[in-house]
């Protein structure tokens, strides 16, 4: 209590020169005409530099939630998308929603970690075995490619992403169709490989990488990377081709997840021709 009264002790004679202060101040402005004016005018600017600022605190901390809507809209056209495409694929004749199947449904999830920079990198969503998530199904972003989803618990899924030395994404070279496989180079999360492609096969940079379709895992198109570099040298099989990865791992949000209704009898039928 002693403490409290010697701090208004100490600073009374200030407290009473700012009080005394704001009153002059109020009685000029309330008096005259010009004064008034020119505080109204500085008091105006000062507000909407105030509202200027929460505003952007505010669009900011509302990117998220606008992301995630986005990432919704996105999966939901992208359903739109699959069930008209196998429309377009049945006869005239037997165009009956109730015998209509799509192959792929799309979800999307919020990605909740991200390692980039290990060699054995990894991703975790927000989608588990009570989405509908299982191993094996493919995930991409708007800009591309994502990875693969390795493990699966009830709320949550690891993903085993391009940019890990484990993953081999199946691809081909959107021009000419021409197959190969995209594995990651292990030194920048924007650059991978594209191997497996004859050395006699025209690659010029710029050309788009692609997904094959050729597994039940992604459908067959969706961007994986853009050739940037592509070296034809002798006495060797395969081109070296550099590939810029689509995806920024840097910055990676919200994921898409493809399911495909028909998976494990696609993937029961490869496994009884291998055998």
């Amino acid at each position: 209590m002693n403490k409290i009264l010697e701090f208004f002790y100490k600073y009374l004679a200030v407290a009473v020169f700012l009080l005394l202060e704001l009153i002059a101040f109020l009685l000029v402005v309330n008096k005259n005409d010009l004064q008034r004016s020119v505080a109204f005018r500085h008091a105006t600017t000062l507000s909407a530099w105030a509202y200027g600022i929460t505003n952007s605190v505010t669009d900011y901390f509302g990117l998220a939630e606008a992301n995630k809507l986005l990432s919704e809209e996105n999966v939901k056209l992208r359903n739109e998308i699959s069930l008209l495409e196998a429309k377009v694929v049945l006869n005239d004749s037997i165009l009956d929603n109730h015998n209509l199947s799509v192959d792929i449904n799309y979800m999307s999830a919020k990605v909740v970690y991200n390692s980039v920079y290990d060699l054995q990198n990894y991703i975790i969503i927000d989608k588990g075995s009570e989405d509908g998530v299982e191993e094996d199904m493919g995930v991409f972003a708007p800009q591309g490619v994502v990875g693969v989803v390795q493990r699966v618990s009830k709320n949550y899924s690891t993903v085993l992403p391009i940019i890990n030395l484990d993953q081999v994404i199946s691809a081909k070279i959107k021009r000419n169709g021409q197959l190969g496989a995209v594995v990651w180079n292990a030194k920048s999360p924007q650059k991978a490989k594209l191997k497996e492609i004859p050395n006699h096969v025209n690659v010029v940079a710029g050309d788009s990488v692609v997904t094959s379709g050729f597994s039940a895992i992604f459908p067959e198109g969706v961007l994986i990377g853009v050739v940037d570099k592509a070296k034809h040298l002798d006495n060797t099989m395969f081109c070296d081709i550099d590939v810029q990865l689509a995806v920024d791992f840097q910055s990676l949000s919200y994921v898409t997840v493809a399911a495909y209704v028909n998976k494990k009898e696609l993937s029961n039928l490869q496994n009884s021709i291998k055998k």
